[in-house]
């Protein structure tokens, strides 16, 4: 029974020290990811933003979210990057190529007409506020 405290408080400080290590190196991992960015690279944000790095300076990285809109994100908010094998799971449009393929999000095709014309459509969608609501706001 002596012997089971000095034991189990070896056994805690070499859980600590193991943990602390293993912390350590990742760390150094993402570090040395962070430092050797290159411009062109997919990668993902901490945040889960994906972007393609397009401009690199001291401590910050400018990620292309969108075509032509350009971000600035500060070097520790890079994840990881974003090898060619996981762009079809991160990027939903990079298996779609030319104008054939056919394009549907929470039931709206790209082919829809959204704006509210008097075509007789009773499904057509309107952006606009009803009058009631407009004087609440």
């Amino acid at each position: 029974m002596e012997l089971l405290f000095p034991l189990l408080l070896v056994f805690l400080v070499g859980m600590m020290f193991l943990s602390v290590r293993r912390q350590k190196k990742a760390t150094a991992e993402a570090k040395t990811m962070q430092e050797s960015l290159q411009v062109g690279v997919r990668v993902q944000t901490t945040s889960g933003v994906y972007g393609t790095v397009a401009g690199l300076a001291e401590g910050t990285v400018d990620l292309e979210i969108a075509d032509g809109y350009v971000s600035r994100w500060n070097r520790l908010a890079i994840r990881e990057v974003v090898h060619a094998d996981d762009l079809a799971d991160s990027y939903p449009g990079v298996g779609l190529i030319g104008n054939d393929a056919e394009v549907e999000y929470n039931g709206i095709h790209d082919d829809d007409d959204l704006s509210g014309g008097s075509d007789g459509d009773d499904n057509a969608i309107s952006l606009e506020k009803p009058h009631e609501d407009q004087d609440k706001a």
